[in-house]
């Protein structure tokens, strides 16, 4: 079949893409992997082919569009034009070179990855050894020539070591050191730029050492006027493989992005054809360019994953229309449950829409409770966990706090018991009342706690469970977990370890499978005899309290409790799940949020810009800029909005608690230094940029003082936001030539955490 040399597009197509519309604001990443997808193989040529094989390859994961299908189409299509000498040539059936062979190689060497698990993978792996060996045996000395054994040329030299590199050889290797030798000797032929470029390039690929005064020499060129697009394109890229996404850096990017041509959801970069050559190349600037931004952008799939992730998604799905939790998703809500999904929402992030909800439904629950309460004449759980809640949430004045005491006093059995009608006095209603009664500051001399604490030592030393006294022959029924615990909590803060050894014994003899069940055994119906469950919410009252005792199951409870999250076996038990919550907030060494959240958000999401009133012209101009790169998405307000929906809060470092919207960051504040994860920072012309989220939302926190705004505002107009990573960024000004004006190589931008 006879192969064309050349595919014809007309340079029309410029105008056609320029002026078709453009949907909606898009990124470099975006608009380039969509232009290459449509036209990376429209030349005819393998370089431009390669190339783009290889920047969708690395753009892959740094795009929404799963780019697999394309990259395997067009290395299919490039493995379809291998020669059978290995190597491959300029067009399609043209005799083999180095330098399209070395590109094919470099393709060859990225796409490989996309083809595991499929039958191709063989014939790709196939082709890259053949092409490999055509490279070595090509060599004329010990560097290459456009073909081979013909005159050595920097070039096909530079372009072979790329390939070489990128296909498992390293600067140790004689085929390689050798040539890297001889390298400055060879004549170019091709223009400074682009031999600075590809030389850098290839050294990283072979792990060669660069001087850093080439990368900052790379820098100054790039800060010029006198590139071609290809060459700012490659340039930028080489750059960006020497060095994190410094302002600097970033502002290299900018640069490039101010000279793209978009339309119909495309991005991408054109030449300006000189003679002898009359054709305009979009594909070598598009493909370096978007290499360059695949080399800056985090991954959007390559999430970091916290092995220690909370459920609380989850737990906030289950609250029910009328503010509380019920004991399963969709039940009746329960004060016990919404107790212990209030604790565990602590856990998570602010949510005070959602715990205002539960509070008003608990405020109400308590009155009901306390008409049960007193028409019964005991103590219910019901009302236990509602005051209990109100405490924890400080929603008790102190005269209500006096009127529950003597609710709680008014219906017991004697001094110190509490109990159910006709069967006595009873162990948990006993515990609850004494937890009650001293969370509402009642002393342990008063005579119903030393009461209680006597009698409940008194009845048992194996655990607690039903109690039943008839006549002189008092007996303790289904000794369980939960009731053991319950007593045990409410004595741990007046009892010695002595009293309550024999109790934590048993208690540790209860423990099943990585955990602890409500009863180890108990028989059914038919006397069959049944080993329990174990649950989370009961392993990890049970672990807390061992630990305080010095019995540590910490590891194995975390094991436990994380099989229990990922199986799927706690899904919409909101006891379960809130434990789940409590347990794991406390090895969350990971942040709950990244910047790189945020990064993400601001691509597709819409977001409020806040500020306080003397911030608001700060606030303007952001707003511009933001909308420049991700379209008209972006809101100002005042800073009351911050928690409503995805927020860029511009505000002083002491307008706002970061810590309440990201636990793992501490900010101190102290005279003219910020302290935060164990360094120190100058306060005067640094601005923090601090990720945080809440249940609506992620948050961008920007912290400075307000003769710092220019810098604030440079992350924005630079784009910089569109790059940033990590826990923290702290962003820094110095005035290094004294001329007062914030140049870009004076600020610096350091990633903590």
């Amino acid at each position: 079949m006879k192969r064309w040399p050349l595919k014809i597009i007309p340079l029309i197509l410029i105008g056609v893409i320029v002026f078709a519309p453009l949907t909606a604001a898009l990124s470099i990443t975006e608009g380039s992997a969509n232009f290459l997808k449509k036209f990376g193989d429209s030349s005819g040529q393998i370089r431009t082919l390669s190339l783009t094989i290889i920047a969708l390859a690395e753009a892959s994961g740094r795009v929404n569009e799963d780019l697999t299908p394309k990259v395997r189409e067009f290395t299919r299509e490039l493995i379809s034009y291998q020669n059978p000498d290995g190597g491959w040539g300029y067009f399609p059936g043209s005799v083999s070179n180095v330098l399209d062979t070395s590109y094919a190689l470099i393709a060859l060497s990225k796409a490989e990855k996309f083809f595991e698990g499929t039958d191709d993978l063989f014939k790709v792996d196939d082709a890259r050894k053949k092409g490999v060996k055509f490279l070595v045996s090509s060599k004329t000395g010990n560097t290459w020539g456009y073909i081979p054994n013909s005159t050595p040329m920097f070039y096909p030299t530079v372009l072979a070591l790329w390939a070489l590199g990128e296909n498992g050889h390293n600067s140790s290797s004689p085929v390689v050191s050798s040539a890297v030798s001889s390298l400055p000797e060879l004549p170019r032929y091709i223009d400074d730029y682009t031999a600075l470029g590809l030389r850098l390039i290839a050294f990283k690929a072979v792990g060669e050492p660069v001087d850093k005064s080439e990368v900052k020499e790379l820098i100054e060129i790039l800060n010029g006027d006198d590139l071609s697009p290809a060459q700012r394109a490659l340039l930028t890229y080489a750059l960006t493989l020497y060095s994190e996404p410094t302002f600097e850096v970033v502002a290299t990017i900018a640069r490039l992005d101010q000279i793209k041509h978009t339309g119909a959801n495309m991005v991408f970069w054109a030449d300006t054809p000189k003679y002898p050559i009359s054709v305009t190349d979009t594909v070598t600037p598009t493909a370096y360019a978007l290499l360059a931004v695949s080399e800056l952008v985090p991954p959007i799939r390559e999430v970091t994953i916290n092995p220690n992730e909370m459920p609380c998604d989850q737990l906030i799905s289950y609250q029910n229309p009328d503010g509380g939790w019920g004991i399963y998703r969709g039940s009746p809500s329960n004060e016990k449950a919404t107790y212990y999904a209030l604790i565990a929402i602590e856990a998570c992030y602010p949510a005070p829409d959602i715990v205002e909800k539960a509070l008003n439904w608990t405020e109400e629950r308590l009155k009901e409770d306390e008409r049960v309460v007193l028409n019964e004449g005991r103590l219910t759980v019901g009302y236990y966990y509602a005051l209990m809640t109100l405490l924890h949430f400080n929603r008790l004045n102190e005269s209500e706090r006096e009127h529950a005491i003597e609710v709680i006093k008014s219906v017991k059995m004697d001094t110190g018991k509490w109990g159910v009608e006709n069967l006595g006095p009873q162990p948990a209603e006993t515990a609850m009342a004494l937890s009650a009664l001293m969370a509402l500051g009642i002393n342990r001399s008063d005579p119903d706690v030393i009461a209680a604490k006597k009698w409940l030592l008194s009845i048992s030393s194996t655990g607690w469970g039903l109690y039943y006294q008839s006549g002189l022959y008092p007996f303790m029924l289904e000794v369980n977990v939960l009731d053991t615990l319950t007593v045990l909590k409410a004595l741990e803060p007046i009892a010695t370890r002595p009293e309550l050894e024999a109790h934590l014994k048993w208690l540790i003899s209860q423990r099943v499978d990585g955990g602890w069940p409500y009863m180890k055994e108990h028989t059914n119906i038919n006397g069959t005899k049944i080993e329990g469950r174990p649950r989370v919410d009961l392993t990890v009252e049970a672990t807390l309290l061992l630990m305080h005792y010095g019995f540590d199951y910490t590891q194995q409870t975390l094991d436990f409790v994380k099989k229990a999250r990922d199986s799927g076996l706690i899904a919409n038990d909101t006891l379960e799940t809130a434990f789940a919550v409590i347990y794991l907030s406390s090895f969350n060494k990971m942040p709950m949020v990244d910047l790189s959240d945020v990064r993400n958000a601001l691509e597709t999401s819409t977001f409020n810009v806040v500020c306080p009133e003397d911030r608001i012209s700060d606030a303007k101009d952001v707003i511009n800029y933001l909308r420049e790169t991700f379209g008209y998405r972006f809101d100002l307000g005042p800073l009351s909005l911050m928690e409503e929906g995805n927020s860029i809060v511009l505000a002083g470092f002491d307008d706002v608690n970061v810590s309440r919207y990201n636990r793992y960051i501490v900010l101190d504040i102290s005279g003219n230094e910020i302290g935060l994860k164990n360094s120190t920072y100058p306060r005067q012309d640094t601005v923090l940029l601090i990720p945080g989220r809440t249940a609506k939302g992620v948050m961008l926190f920007v912290l400075y003082d307000e003769d710092s705004s220019e810098i604030a505002k440079l992350v924005f107009k630079i784009g910089y936001v569109k790059y940033m990573q990590g826990p923290a960024v702290v962003v820094h000004y110095e005035d290094r030539n004294g001329d007062g004006k914030i140049e870009l190589n004076e600020v610096t931008a350091e990633t903590v955490g």
